[in-house]
């Protein structure tokens, strides 16, 4: 776990519920393997170590804040053996609301194992897009995961402050309805627009990305924003570096220094 304090005193909490594996070349999209392993090295099925990075916000007005769930435990032995989810013993946590980037199961299966006190807060974009899935969406949402989250969905149209200094930010492209959340205009929490630091480097594009050009714009955007505000952001995906100052956020910076960040990091 890391901590990290906004000059306005908000405590948030960087947890990785849990690692699995995804594809690389999958994560990657154009980006040929002779680069992308220097980043993330893969096992024998080119599969390569995700994290499922959540954050609890600690607010002022007493109230816990979560933004995504992570997989949670509702897998069956041969979706665990395709995503090399090892078994995990749930601890059910209560948080006052659940904010959720998009309705992915590894963003929002965790909602299983999660006591919500309040509401479920969603894009209005993706709900709806969740409930009408094309052929391209289907295995990334989960039916009971839906029905979960709608005994107490809130639905949004961002941009829109939830609590004071808690705002989320529409960031399409991912899903049409993406949305990331950015704490007291210091901390930004990305999503899936920017799952893990090597893909600051912007033809890192995944081909799970639905509308890639609009990320590449969307991405150059936020990215400009996160130097010029001195963000620091944090990358859902990513088990080896999951926060980063604004400094870093360049190709140089990845460059430099990633390869001792995933050293040692080897898989059969």
């Amino acid at each position: 776990m890391i901590t990290l304090e906004t000059k306005k005193g908000t405590r948030i909490e960087v947890i990785d519920l849990c690692n699995f594996l995804l594809d690389g070349g999958t994560m990657f999209g154009r980006i040929p393997k002779v680069m992308w392993e220097k980043w993330f090295p893969s096992d024998r099925r080119n599969r390569i170590l995700m994290a499922t990075n959540i954050i609890r916000i600690f607010h002022n007005d007493g109230k816990v804040y979560q933004v995504d769930a992570g997989l949670g435990s509702l897998y069956t032995d041969k979706e665990r053996d395709i995503l090399g989810i090892g078994e995990s013993k749930p601890e059910r946590k209560s948080v006052d609301d659940l904010i959720l980037t998009h309705l992915h199961f590894d963003h929002c299966g965790g909602i299983s194992d999660l006591n919500v006190r309040r509401k479920v807060v969603v894009s209005k974009k993706e709900w709806e897009d969740a409930r009408e899935v094309t052929v391209l969406t289907k295995g990334s949402y989960r039916k009971k995961d839906l029905e979960l989250i709608e005994k107490k969905l809130k639905l949004v149209e961002p941009p829109i402050e939830i609590a004071p200094g808690i705002e989320i930010i529409p960031t399409p492209g991912h899903t049409r309805g993406h949305t990331s959340v950015l704490v007291d205009d210091e901390v930004f929490f990305a999503g899936d627009l920017i799952p893990t630091y090597a893909h600051v480097h912007l033809p890192c594009i995944m081909a799970y990305d639905l509308y890639p050009l609009e990320v590449l714009e969307v991405k150059q955007d936020i990215l400009k924003r996160a130097r010029a505000k001195g963000w620091k952001v944090i990358f859902e995906h990513d088990p080896y570096e999951p926060v980063k100052e604004a400094g870093d956020l360049d190709i140089e910076k990845l460059k430099k220094h990633r390869l001792s960040a995933v050293q040692g990091y080897q898989y059969n």
